[in-house]
């Protein structure tokens, strides 16, 4: 399952280096500055995640703040 969420933090906008350069691709040392919303599913009866290497995971900060996180 992928789960995927955005939102606007007003506190993370940039004024862009390039005109088209208008989002940007967070690495991993970002991920744990930048606040996440604690996400859970009411009704759950087991929960597990799939432990991996690496996390997959995607962060993009758009200039105006948007911020758009992918997780599987």
């Amino acid at each position: 399952m992928y789960l995927r969420q955005s939102w606007l933090d007003r506190r993370l906008t940039f004024k862009p280096i390039h005109r088209k350069m208008t989002s940007v691709r967070l690495g991993e040392d970002h991920w744990d500055k930048i606040w996440l919303p604690d996400t859970f599913f009411r009704n759950e009866k087991r929960a597990t995640f799939h432990e991996v290497t690496v996390d997959n995971r995607l962060m993009r900060l758009n200039k105006t703040g948007f911020v758009w996180y992918v997780t599987k």
